[in-house]
């Protein structure tokens, strides 16, 4: 199963920065999915792929690893967060650009991700909670 190039994208409800993520990709043969709240559970890699959404149920998500790196569900009662986060799949080179491109245009968006072996069945629950601690443990500020 081969992942197309794709970025997803989570509440971006400025139109401006999404055209901006949009145009980028545009320009370099990307996807672009924004990924409802109702999705939040099923596998990155179902999200990314559009094979992996039939082989890969909801059910067979992850339960990710918690702080001291267990498994395990973190916060099983969270169903949505509302940060922007942006999660870069098989981008391969581009996401040197995607990046380069995102800071000239004065795109922030402090949640950024990319697919990999250890996160592609992690939810974007999971995902979530794990840049958002990273992001507040390198800069010291809480999101």
């Amino acid at each position: 199963m081969a992942v197309r190039p794709i970025v997803l994208l989570y509440n971006f409800t400025d139109k401006k920065k999404r055209t901006k993520v949009s145009t980028f990709c545009a320009m370099n043969g990307i996807r672009v999915k924004s990924v409802g709240k109702e999705e939040y559970r099923k596998p990155l890699i179902a999200l990314a792929d559009r094979e992996a959404e039939t082989l890969f149920p909801e059910e067979l998500a992850s339960p990710g690893v918690d702080e001291d790196g267990q498994c395990g569900e973190q916060n099983p009662g969270q169903t949505d967060f509302a940060e922007e986060m942006l999660v870069m799949c098989q981008l391969g080179g581009k996401m040197d650009g995607l990046l380069a491109w995102l800071r000239r245009e004065k795109v922030i968006v402090p949640l950024k991700a990319a697919l990999t072996q250890s996160n592609q069945f992690w939810t974007s629950l999971e995902l979530y909670r794990e840049i958002k601690k990273e992001h507040e443990m390198m800069t010291g500020q809480k999101l």
